[in-house]
């Protein structure tokens, strides 16, 4: 682990520290919009709800909007927290605006190299991430947040994980969300924007496809 990326753990920890603290009432909120009113505890078990959770607090800290102003519990807190060093700051300046997209396994080489095409953007992402290379294989998908981190990228710890077969029903899924976005609220909305203002699309692609899969 880098020295960027072990200072990053360290910073969400006080952030999500700080949320709890300070808006006890807006993660209420969150919580239920970011599951559209439904108990995971209902429809999740196991790892997949651990995830759940996970997927929660990234999207909390680094998408959800606050206030009117649409300022992220990360922008508050590089705003408000007391004693923040200037190379803490430094580092949650560079990650603040980061969004979660649809990658697509390209290659995993045996030494933990992968390179990942994202989807949405058309872009790819190399990097060397040892828990994200066990078990994943060529054609694998999942929705992630990746960081700008020592000179390299790193997984925020959100991950969303679809099959092989559902690469074109969430595809769709997202761009008519994002047609959506630019039709009703954001006319010259770029992808990125629509990814930033609802990250949690990836959320409700996950829980729908669980929910509406054959029993076996």
């Amino acid at each position: 682990m880098g020295k960027e990326e072990a200072l990053k753990t360290e910073l969400i920890q006080s952030i999500i520290n700080y949320v709890r603290a300070n808006h006890a009432d807006a993660i209420d909120k969150a919580y239920a919009y970011f599951w559209d009113e439904k108990n995971p505890d209902e429809f999740l078990t196991g790892n997949a709800l651990y995830i759940g959770f996970i997927n929660f607090e990234d999207w909390l800290i680094f998408d959800y909007k606050v206030n009117d102003a649409g300022e992220s519990f990360i922008g508050l807190y590089i705003k408000n927290a007391a004693g923040l060093k200037d190379d803490e700051r430094k580092l949650l300046n560079k990650i603040k605006s980061s969004r979660l997209s649809i990658y697509e396994a390209v290659s995993v080489s045996k030494d933990k190299m992968v390179v990942l095409k994202d989807l949405l953007m058309g872009v790819e992402v190399s990097l060397k991430e040892k828990a994200l290379t066990k078990g994943l294989k060529k054609g694998d998908i999942f929705a992630a947040r990746f960081l700008p981190l020592d000179r390299g990228h790193a997984m925020s710890g959100s991950v969303y994980p679809f099959r092989t077969e559902d690469k074109k029903t969430v595809l769709e899924y997202v761009n008519r969300m994002f047609g959506r976005y630019t039709k009703n609220e954001n006319p010259n909305g770029t992808m990125k924007d629509f990814l930033k203002d609802y990250g949690d699309v990836f959320n409700m692609a996950w829980i729908n496809l669980i929910l509406n899969q054959p029993e076996s």
